[in-house]
């Protein structure tokens, strides 16, 4: 299955979001877990939200967000 998802990461002409690579294989936050670490030692690039400095005052849907997945 990893050798699934990295060909679809590297034959994406658009960046894809985890969710949509999510919903694509049919993932579960858990099994996310697992795979993550292996989808980074083949070389994958994936941004996260903890990789990215996001501030709530520069969100475009703040007022409509939770917080809880940017940690806002």
């Amino acid at each position: 299955m990893i050798t699934q998802i990295v060909e679809y990461i590297e034959n994406a002409k658009n960046p894809l979001s985890t969710d949509e690579i999510k919903k694509t294989f049919n993932i579960s936050d858990q099994e996310w877990e697992i795979l993550y670490p292996f989808l980074i030692s083949s070389g994958i690039k994936i941004n996260d939200f903890d990789s990215l400095n996001l501030k709530c005052s520069d969100c475009p849907i703040k007022n409509f967000c939770n917080k809880k997945r940017c940690g806002g």
